[in-house]
């Protein structure tokens, strides 16, 4: 996914990034040389949370993929994949395919989905 970076707080000793992309606005732990803020740059996100279903993870009746701030944490709202059955949920937010862990998801979940993370980190793909 492209980003484009609007700032960098690197002051409690990691890199967070605040960043926006076509589909939205969000936050993360940049993994990577340090960039400036207005640089665009192609990234892997990466969803550190275990989520739970009916928790952090559920039904979106939104069939639109999108991303935005929530008290700091990473909230989306994504298209399913696949679900592989031993946690692991494929999704596809806007462009990218990132993998969740999961906790209590149901086998059969298709269609659309809406989460809340609160540990994201984001790595350069050097494409």
């Amino acid at each position: 996914m492209i980003i484009k970076i609007i700032n960098i707080d690197s002051s409690k000793g990691k890199k967070n990034i605040k960043f926006e992309t076509p589909v939205g606005v969000g936050r993360g732990i940049w993994e990577g040389e340090l960039l400036a803020a207005g640089q665009l740059i192609d990234v892997e996100i990466d969803v550190e949370d275990t989520l739970q279903w009916g928790v952090t993870l559920s039904i979106s009746n939104n069939k639109t993929s999108g991303i935005a701030l929530d008290n700091n944490g990473f909230s989306f709202v994504a298209e399913v994949v696949s679900y592989e059955g031993d946690g692991c949920l494929v999704i596809k937010l806007a462009e990218s395919i990132i993998l969740l862990d999961v906790n209590g998801m149901p086998s059969d979940i298709h269609g659309w989905v809406q989460g809340k993370a609160d540990t994201v980190r984001l790595y350069p793909t050097n494409l």
